[in-house]
C-alpha cells in the first residue's frame, strides 16, 4: 500500500544526496563562503587556525594530523559560526521591518537537518551551513523564518506572507533544494 511513497522517498533521498561533497582538506580544494568558492591553502605558521585572506582559505597544516580531519572541520565550523553571527543579525535587522516583526536573539549553530528555526519567544537560530550559500539564498532563509512569526506552519497564508516580501522566493528555495546537500564539510 505504501510502495509508491517508499519509492518516491528513496528517489528523493538519492537525488538530494547526489551532490553531497566529500572533502579531503588538501591544497587547492574549494570551500564555499557566501556563494563563492575559495581555494584552500595549507600554511605552517599562522596564529589563527583558519583565515580568509587574499582570496584563499588559509588553514594551519598541523590541524590535519594523520588521517584525521576533525580539527580542520571544526575550524571551518567555527569560522562560519563566527562570521555568521554578524552577517545574519544584519540580514535579520534589514528584513524584519519588511515582514513587520521584531525578533529577539539571533544565533548561529548546528541545527542538524534544519536550515533555521524560530522559537515561540522570538529568537532565531540559523545553521552555520547557511553561510556557504549565496546571499540571495541566505536572505530567503531569513525571510522564511521571519514569516513564521505570523504563521507557525507552511500553509498557503504563510507562503503568501513570504511572497509579499520576496516575490522570487521559489527560485531561491529551489536552489537550496538542489544544492543544499553540497553545503557541508
Amino acid at each position: 500500500a505504501r510502495r509508491y511513497w517508499i519509492h518516491r522517498s528513496l528517489a528523493g533521498w538519492r537525488e538530494l544526496n547526489a551532490n553531497r561533497v566529500v572533502r579531503d582538506y588538501r591544497n587547492g580544494e574549494g570551500f564555499p563562503y557566501l556563494g563563492r568558492h575559495y581555494r584552500l591553502l595549507l600554511v605552517d605558521d599562522q596564529p589563527e587556525t583558519l583565515l580568509l585572506k587574499n582570496g584563499r582559505f588559509q588553514l594551519r597544516r598541523d590541524l590535519l594530523s594523520g588521517d584525521s580531519i576533525h580539527a580542520a572541520r571544526n575550524a571551518f565550523r567555527h569560522f562560519y559560526q563566527h562570521k555568521g553571527e554578524a552577517r545574519l543579525a544584519q540580514r535579520v535587522a534589514h528584513h524584519a521591518p519588511l515582514v513587520g516583526v521584531q525578533p529577539g536573539l539571533v544565533t548561529v549553530r548546528d541545527l542538524g537537518h534544519r536550515w533555521a528555526s524560530c522559537s515561540p519567544a522570538g529568537s532565531l537560530a540559523f545553521h552555520w551551513r547557511c553561510l556557504m550559500a549565496p546571499l540571495t539564498v541566505i536572505d530567503y532563509i531569513v525571510v522564511h523564518e521571519l514569516c513564521h512569526f505570523h504563521h507557525r506552519d507552511h500553509s498557503e497564508r504563510f507562503w503568501n506572507e513570504v511572497d509579499k516580501v520576496m516575490p522570487r522566493y521559489r527560485e531561491r528555495r529551489a536552489w537550496l533544494r538542489r544544492h543544499g546537500a553540497g553545503l557541508d564539510l
